[in-house]
This record gives structure tokens, sequence and C-alpha cells, in this order.
């Protein structure tokens, strides 16, 4: 069931209830996140699908162009989204020091998850793929090539769907992040308040 309810972001949290809030956001608003980002995230799966099918298929040089425009043109949309949560957090260089340990818990451990996420959903691409790279290989050496003339299409259709599925999990790296982005503004907001009433009491 879908929910619409917004945690605030901006409550002082630890590293395990940012990643819990964070990914509470994400699957409780998916629907949501789905109508604003199923178009961005189909025409980086189709560039992907594309690109990574010729990879298997031939041997990379002409391709490695390809995979660098669709990682900028990906990059670039995710950084419009990204910069909504980096712009918020204020001060100094040692403010952010204070709340290292936080992030890089929050990010290691979002990212061990989402790590496992990628191989579950590529294991289809990884399959097709070394099936094309052996009948390759079979073709340098003088054998017949085995494979029916649909695997191109096939092999692109499978890894343009990974690359979909694969999409929402590099989405979802960056929701409990907001939240330890949001810890870390209240955090700072109750330590310049504990100053200032420090000062204020003198």
């Amino acid at each position: 069931m879908e929910t619409t309810k917004l945690d605030t972001p901006y409550k002082i949290r630890s590293a395990r209830a940012c990643i819990v809030a964070g990914f509470q956001q994400y699957t409780g608003n998916f629907r949501r996140i789905f109508k604003v980002t199923w178009l961005p995230s189909l025409v980086f799966a189709v560039v992907s699908g594309v690109a990574e099918a010729l990879l298997v298929e031939y041997y990379p040089l002409v391709v490695l162009a390809l995979l660098i425009v669709y990682c900028l043109l990906y990059r670039f949309w995710l950084r419009k989204r990204l910069s909504s949560v980096l712009e918020k957090v204020k001060g100094t260089l040692k403010s952010y020091l204070r709340h290292f340990g936080l992030f890089a818990t929050v990010a290691f451990a979002t990212f061990i998850f989402c790590v496992a996420l990628w191989l579950l959903t590529s294991v289809p691409a990884v399959i097709l793929g070394i099936a094309n790279i052996e009948a390759q290989r079979g073709v340098l050496y003088g054998d017949p090539l085995g494979m029916p003339d649909y695997m191109r299409w096939l092999t692109i259709g499978v890894f343009a769907l990974a690359s979909f599925l694969q999409a929402y999990i590099y989405l979802l790296f960056f929701f409990p992040l907001r939240y330890a982005q949001g810890s870390a503004v209240a955090a700072e907001d109750e330590r310049a308040k504990a100053v200032s009433n420090k000062l204020l009491s003198e």
C-alpha cells in the first residue's frame, strides 16, 4: 500500500534510523517516484541495453564512447536530485567532518545493500553475456556461430530490462543519505542553539 506521509528528515537520527527511514520513504512512495522518473529511467535502460549488448557482441573501442555518453547523461539527471540534498548542508568543513562517521556508515551500509540488489538483477544479463562471449570465442577458433539470429535483440532486451531495474537501485542509494544529511543539519542547529544559550547565560 502506498503512503504519502513525508517523515521530516530534519531530526537527529542514528545511522541505522537514517537507513530505515530512507528505505521506508522510498518504498512507501515508490508509485509517486516511478511516475516522475520512469521516462529518464527508460531512456537510460534503452541506451544502456544497446551499449552493453554491443559491448558483449563486439569488442569495446567503439562502444566505449557510448558508455561514456550514457553515464554522463544519467549522472546529469541524478546530479539535479542530489544537488537538492547537498545544497541544504550548510556550514564549514569542520561541521562536515563532525558528521563524517554518520555519512560514512550510512553510505557504506546502503552501498552494500544496493550492490546485492544490483547483482541479483544482473544475473540473467550476465548469463546471456557469457553465452555471447563464449560464442564469439568459438568463432575466433573456427567454430560456426551457434547463436540464433534473434540473440542480438534478446541480449539488448535483457540488458535493457536489467538496466531499468538498476536505475531504481541507484536512486535508492540517495534516500538514506538524505536522512543522514537532515540529521546532520538538525544536530548543527541544536549545537548552534546550545552555544547561543551558553553565551546568553554568561
